[in-house]
């Protein structure tokens, strides 16, 4: 973080900085790449990692300089948003409730649900109907109980006060490039769900100097994964920055700086493609990473989809590595 926002921005140490980064030589070479770094978020926790434990150290210090007793978020059963929330939450002291609406299964589901569950999460099962008005009632109920209003956390943990998280994780990609870690990438590539990690990157790698073309990958809905919005948001994130710090240099970020890839999304979020799967089973096999269906495998898939298809072969690139497989005995 700059140093100037530490006295000014709420945040928690909650996670194992900064991620080591490593180079997929297996995968590159059997796919003819001449490098392919991986930024490994999956180590940013022992227990419950991943990319949203950047996010976390903003939101539950936040929610801790407001007093709150309780978190409200909206989700799917399998949001990783909501699991990781909930186990961190819980150290903490924190209750969360969740409302979720009906994802198609897959064994990180499973895994995300039971880590929730276990970690005292209050999960109310909705559909696309009865969303708002179950989670309104359930937000106003913990009201009057607590006598205070829940901490309102949005879909996937995204907002401008999350994205900083991974403004510092562009940072410390740049710290890592000048210690002689990695060359300076020519592309990374990052799935674009909720837009939080690639908003926060985007903001971060502008303000770090760093010339790399970020490459998001259309994982979630097509209409809400474009240029524009992923864009917008990294402005509203670079104008919270110089709001806590005037001094800071403006940058600028226009809609031509996001490169959108959504040909891998196939017949809809959540919703596992042949092409992705292979490379996630290859992945796996080549560099022993575990990658998950819904956001990591196609994020993967579109990386190399965008690579080939433009004869970048020879150029460097980093993979976002996002995804963490928690289980549900570590969240006591």
């Amino acid at each position: 973080m700059f140093p100037a926002l530490r006295e000014r921005v709420a945040w928690l140490s909650l996670g194992r900085w900064p991620t080591p980064v490593t180079e997929a030589r297996r995968f590159a070479e059997a796919h003819g790449l001449r490098s392919l770094f991986v930024k490994r978020e999956d180590l940013s926790h022992r227990v419950c990692g991943g990319n949203k434990v950047r996010g976390l150290e903003f939101i539950l210090a936040d929610a801790q300089r407001r007093g709150a007793r309780t978190l409200a978020t909206i989700g799917v059963t399998g949001s990783h948003h909501v699991a990781k929330t909930a186990w961190h939450a819980r150290q903490l002291g924190l209750n969360t409730l969740a409302v979720v609406v009906k994802q198609p299964p897959a064994e990180y589901v499973q895994r995300n649900l039971a880590t929730a569950a276990a970690a005292g999460a209050v999960l109310i099962h909705a559909n696309r109907l009865t969303l708002v008005p179950r989670f309104a009632a359930r937000y106003l109920g913990a009201w009057l109980r607590e006598g205070q209003r829940p901490y309102f956390i949005p879909p996937g943990g995204t907002s401008p006060l999350a994205c900083l998280g991974h403004v510092n994780a562009a940072l410390e990609l740049k710290g890592q490039i000048d210690a002689g870690l990695l060359p300076e990438p020519d592309y990374l590539y990052v799935a674009l769900g909720s837009l939080g990690t690639a908003a926060g990157l985007l903001a971060g790698c502008k303000l770090a100097g760093l010339r790399t073309r970020l490459v998001g990958v259309v994982v979630s809905h097509r209409w809400y994964c474009t240029a524009g919005r992923w864009t917008r948001l990294a402005r509203r994130v670079a104008r919270l920055l110089r709001r806590q710090d005037p001094t800071m240099n403006p940058v600028d970020i226009a809609k031509s700086d996001a490169t959108v890839v959504g040909g891998v999304l196939g017949k809809g979020y959540a919703l596992p493609t042949d092409s992705s799967s292979r490379l996630a089973a290859e992945f796996l096999t080549a560099e022993g990473l575990e990658l998950d269906p819904t956001y990591t495998a196609k994020a993967l898939d579109g990386a190399m989809q965008f690579i080939e298809s433009n004869g970048l072969q020879d150029r460097t690139h980093m993979f976002w590595q996002t995804y963490h497989a928690a289980t549900a005995q570590d969240a006591g």
